[in-house]
């Protein structure tokens, strides 16, 4: 379909050009026109709307028209197209802009704009929408989205977000989220998106829960002729199943997680809405926890088939792990060499440090964990921590104690909290050293600050054997 000009529509009563020149032939401004000017000011808006008269099914006809075109566009992606022809709507087709006909013109702009990541636009226009029609579900679920995909959008780093608007932005999705949900609580994709809010967003899983629970529950309750009249929200009930299995796994829930899971996998055979891959590798990561590691490293295998090493490493770093916990450090390292060395992120590097420890090369371990240390900005004491366990392992227990010193400052300067980790590997090694008095003392700060610690009741009763 080629892109037609815009049109502004010429009744009349028009009294000027498109260049604004007047034209001595022209009539006098129509109703149109007049409830345009009237609609203007607040105080007249009823006379205007009055006004309208005969105009109004015309004006209707029009909008119809234009919404026609719209989804045309709309069917093969060209949101340029459709902001070139209609937007702003007040230059585009201003006989429409000023009447209640407008609000569903704007909510196609708006869902035009946010395709085109243009969000801050795009809420404004919904919420002109909802101005006009204030309990609109689909205003309300279309502004709540797009707000969602501009967090989306920032935490990926396509756009920037202050935080202070992220926060704004926060509150502005749920809001109408909730909205949505009020009108139309027996729907689907309302919940399952506000679940990504939570869980995606603000790393909140244990509120995401419920919302992804509400979800699924909903899509069981409809008949099998709602099913068929609501298919599209099909997808958003596969994917709330299976970030609810996402979900309870965080919680120590991996039983419930595996059974969620498989069904997802089930439900979505014949659609594929999540990739191969995501299936295959919650499904391994969940018979991991679980213990079942034949049945892991199974489904890590298929999840490998899909994978790029340098895109999808967690595959390979998870393989690797459970080859470790089979006392397979060969094929670990198989695993873990997959993997191009430019490309290891630092948790892989952690894991890489374990399987050359578990291949008896303790110096290249070292290494490992001190440039990963190094080139770690966010998450450097976890690979000081692995790299004072590993010296104590070895009855390197000077070099331990540094480490555990430097992952503790570390945690201090860039999260302001004390590391619990830390104190305790600290205490292990002053213990060690036959530091006793210094060892009591941290294993005291630790208690006063964390004293269900695991191990640390032990670990007082061995400090205070050796003062006996």
């Amino acid at each position: 379909m080629e892109v037609k000009t815009a049109r502004i529509i010429e009744y009349p009563g028009a009294a000027a050009d498109r260049n604004g020149v007047a034209n001595p032939h022209s009539a006098p401004p129509c109703e149109a026109t007049t409830a345009a000017d009237a609609a203007g000011r607040p105080q007249d808006f009823l006379d205007g709307l009055a006004a309208l008269g005969l105009t109004r099914e015309l004006l209707q006809r029009t909008a119809k028209r234009h919404l026609v075109e719209i989804q045309e566009l709309r069917s093969e992606n060209r949101w340029e197209d459709i902001l070139a022809l209609f937007h702003p709507l007040e230059e585009k087709a201003p006989e429409l802009a000023a009447t209640e006909f407008s609000a569903p013109l704007r909510a196609e702009l708006a869902f035009a704009l946010g395709h085109l990541a243009r969000y801050d636009e795009a809420i404004a226009l919904y919420q002109q929408c909802l101005e006009l029609q204030p309990d609109s579900f689909h205003y309300h679920a279309g502004l709540a989205y797009t707000a969602y995909d501009s967090l989306y959008a920032a935490k990926g780093r396509r756009t920037l977000m202050h935080p202070a608007e992220r926060k704004a932005r926060i509150e502005l999705a749920h809001h109408h989220f909730q909205a949505a949900q009020a009108l139309r609580p027996e729907r689907v994709t309302n919940y399952y998106r506000q679940g990504m809010l939570f869980k995606q967003v603000q790393n909140k899983k244990e509120q995401a829960r419920p919302l992804f629970e509400r979800a699924v529950r909903n899509w069981w309750a409809y008949t099998e002729e709602e099913r068929r009249e609501r298919h599209q929200e099909r997808k958003n009930y596969v994917k709330a199943l299976f970030n609810l299995a996402s979900c309870e796994l965080d919680a120590g829930l991996p039983q419930k997680a595996l059974q969620d899971l498989q069904r997802c996998i089930a439900e979505d055979q014949e659609h594929g809405f999540i990739a191969t891959i995501h299936k295959q590798f919650a499904l391994g990561k969940v018979f991991y926890h679980l213990g079942h590691l034949d049945h892991a490293l199974q489904a890590l295998s298929a999840a490998a088939a899909e994978a790029s090493p340098e895109e999808d490493d967690y595959v390979f770093e998870l393989t690797a792990r459970l080859h470790l916990l089979r006392a397979d450090p060969e094929s670990a390292w198989q695993a873990v060499n997959r993997i191009p060395p430019r490309r290891r992120r630092p948790y892989v590097r952690w894991t890489e440090a374990e399987v050359l420890a578990a291949r008896g090369e303790w110096q290249r371990a070292v290494k490992v964990l001190a440039e990963a240390a190094e080139n770690d900005r966010r998450g450097a004491h976890k690979a000081l921590l692995q790299l004072a366990r590993l010296e104590f392992r070895q009855g390197r227990f000077e070099h331990a104690l540094q480490a555990a010193q430097r992952a503790e400052q570390f945690f201090q300067q860039h999260y302001q909290n004390p590391c619990f980790d830390a104190l305790f590997w600290q205490a292990a090694a002053l213990l060690r050293l036959n530091r006793r008095p210094e060892a009591q003392a941290v294993a005291g700060t630790l208690q006063e600050l964390q004293p269900h610690y695991p191990n640390l009741s032990k670990l007082r009763q061995l400090l205070a054997e050796s003062c006996a």
